[in-house]
């Protein structure tokens, strides 16, 4: 199973409707905030936790901040409380269900 978000990018003076699959590291910062149980707003992980959990293979910062911005535009991830000044985000329920189908599928 194949799962898609779309994008609207600005193109000359209108906006292009492009569609995207999931990558390996939408998946592996869905499925991190999934074994972290971030579910709801108030249990949350930043993105310098989820970097420490994959010890720098999901790339810089800066790209992890640009794919999680597009997870969270397209559903997938949702915006939690402030911890200190850093943004947490958690699952949505979209997001759940595909983690939930790709366990299934792997057993």
């Amino acid at each position: 199973m194949i799962y898609v978000y779309e994008m609207k990018r600005r193109k000359g003076n209108g906006y292009v409707t492009q569609t995207y699959e999931l990558n390996r590291v939408d998946y592996m910062i869905l499925e991190s905030l999934y074994v972290g149980g971030c579910k709801d707003r108030f249990h949350g992980m930043t993105i310098t936790e989820i970097l420490d959990d994959y010890e720098g293979s999901l790339g810089k910062r800066t790209t992890v901040w640009k794919k999680m911005q597009k997870l969270v535009s397209n559903g997938y991830l949702a915006k939690g409380i402030l911890d200190d000044h850093a943004d947490t985000y958690y699952l949505t329920e979209k997001s759940t269900k595909i983690i939930e189908s790709l366990k299934e599928e792997k057993e």
